[in-house]
């Protein structure tokens, strides 16, 4: 049987409406399958409003609007009263609930909603690109990065990529190994996006200690945290920084998350970026 479709109206772009309804989808098994969602944006005079009811009551449609003006939100509920549609109003009762506590009256302007659930999408969608392309696992996000970190393991890359993408940046991270190249994939993204990323070889040598302690290593007998392989590893990152001299590089030995972040921000945009 086919479900009536979902007619999705905004003042504005309608993306946040519609992100919730698809969020909505998936709670029901045939949700996202069988349902056709249709976003009508930028509906703000009435005239614009009657020919979406008057193809949501052919179509017998379900009305999820987020109309800010209390205006269209009477004008909504009036004519789908009178058309017998179904409508869902995501934005009128929390705006009145808020208009009552705040003891202020809401400034009615389509798109301001839009704004905040632009960047707090944009938040999810750089996380979710951290933890798909972190550590080398899949170079394919490489022309979709906005920032690339490249370094020996310990060098904060992974923690680095999650707390900037908090920022809403999407950051992959690409290790370096002694024998083995460099991927051929880094060679073709804009090179103004990478940071390379390396340690002072005392401070490493701690850090891998530890880290092998907590996983039940017995540490300094392990080759990973022996001061000669770590000293390969920074030589040969060395000889690759220097072959790639567009690169900015950082030195993570004392510094917090926060402030290398700041810095590579500053490398990659300069002037032009805004967190």
């Amino acid at each position: 049987m086919e479900r009536q479709p979902i007619y999705v109206v905004s003042g504005g772009s309608g993306e946040t409406a519609y992100r919730m309804v698809q969020a909505a989808l998936t709670q029901f098994s045939r949700g996202e399958a069988s349902s056709v969602v249709r976003r009508f944006q930028n509906v703000r005079e009435q005239n614009d409003l009657d020919k979406v009811l008057e193809m949501a009551g052919e179509k017998r449609a379900v009305i999820i609007h987020t109309t800010v003006s209390r205006e269209m939100r009477d004008y909504m509920a009036l004519r789908c009263a009178e058309l017998r549609i179904t409508q869902v109003d995501l934005f009128g009762n929390l705006l009145d609930t808020l208009a009552l506590y705040l003891r202020e009256r809401p400034e009615e302007q389509p798109g301001n909603f839009h704004m905040i659930g632009d960047k707090y999408f944009k938040r999810i969608e750089a996380i979710e690109f951290a933890l798909k392309f972190d550590d080398g696992i899949d170079m394919s996000g490489l022309p979709d990065a906005d920032i690339v970190l490249v370094g020996i393991s310990r060098t904060s890359k992974t923690p680095l990529s999650m707390y900037l993408a908090m920022e809403g940046f999407k950051v992959m991270n690409v290790p370096l190994v002694p024998g083995i190249p460099l991927p051929p994939e880094v060679e073709g993204i804009p090179q103004g996006r990478i940071v390379g990323l390396t340690i002072q070889p005392e401070r490493l040598q701690e850090i891998r200690t530890n880290r092998l302690k907590r996983l039940g290593g017995t540490g300094t007998a392990d080759h990973y945290s022996d001061l000669g392989r770590i000293l390969d590893e920074l030589t040969y990152a060395d000889v690759v920084f220097k072959q790639h001299r567009r690169w900015p590089v950082l030195d993570v030995t004392g510094r917090s998350i926060e402030e290398t972040a700041g810095l590579v921000l500053d490398r990659v945009f300069g002037k032009e970026r805004a967190v």
